[in-house]
């Protein structure tokens, strides 16, 4: 009876935090999933997006000159023109992009280009529910970060 529990208990999926379940499209009932298998594939078995969305933008190292975590931010997406969210600068990254790359780019010829990095930058969406329309993980936004100085940075970038 111990030995039928456990394997019900092994049987139930748990996701490590609350969200909605999406691409389950390669799993089908009576699949063997296993925790492991992650490390040997690209993929894993379904898709779990979290509830608290958030925008990752990778600013130029030069529009940062201004811009600290708190900073009001403002919103817009493609899809929903005629809709404002409010939001603001949750983090800025210690690094750039580049220089956490697995494979960084070398300069075998020994000569130096001076070219812009690119920073991330985590913007949290204060109100999800703006208008009354659903975000999704992926849409397009533009965004203005109200740097307290005389121009806003209008960018565009991904949720």
């Amino acid at each position: 009876m111990a030995e039928a529990q456990r394997q019900l208990d092994h049987a139930t999926v748990r996701a490590p935090f609350a969200g909605t379940v999406g691409e389950v499209d390669s799993l089908q009932p009576g699949t063997l999933v296993i925790s492991a298998l992650s490390a040997f594939t690209t993929t894993s078995a379904v898709g779990l997006i979290g509830k608290d969305l958030w925008i990752s933008a990778d600013l130029k190292e030069t529009e940062l000159t201004h811009v600290h975590p708190g900073q009001p931010v403002s919103i817009s997406v493609d899809t929903y023109p005629s809709c404002t969210w409010s939001g603001h600068i949750d983090s800025v990254s210690a690094g750039s992009d580049s220089s956490f790359s697995a494979l960084p780019a070398e300069n075998a010829s020994g000569n130096w280009v001076k070219v812009v990095q690119r920073i991330p930058v985590r913007i949290a969406i204060d109100h999800h529910s703006a208008c009354g329309v659903p975000l999704r993980a992926g849409m397009s936004s533009v965004i203005s970060i109200d740097t307290g100085h005389r121009r806003w940075y209008r960018l565009t970038h991904g949720l």
